[in-house]
């Protein structure tokens, strides 16, 4: 696994908002997460840093990436959910019996 659980402890509630975000709408920028979820851009892109030095998000490298069925030309810097914690996530998020 990529991720270590011991950096779960180390994040806010606004990273918890930010994952959440990326969840559902991954790939996407600083600007469009800070929007959508009323916070300030400065510190959504300092959210960030932190999430993607804890190996829990990761920078997407491609030119064009696939944003639901349209594919866009990527002019910002776009982040989405490392897959074994998405992986992980899903498992926890979606428990059955709970």
């Amino acid at each position: 696994m990529s991720f270590n659980f011991l950096n779960l402890s180390l994040l806010n509630q606004n990273d918890w908002k930010i994952l959440k975000d990326l969840f559902f709408y991954e790939p996407d920028c600083a600007k469009f997460i800070s929007r959508r979820l009323n916070l300030d851009l400065k510190e959504t892109m300092e959210r960030l840093k932190i999430l993607e030095n804890l190996k829990l998000i990761k920078r997407i490298e491609a030119t064009f990436i696939k944003k639901g069925k349209k594919l866009k030309h990527r002019n910002h810097t776009y982040y989405e959910i490392d897959k074994e914690f998405k992986k992980w996530l899903k498992r926890e998020l979606f428990k059955e019996g709970e």
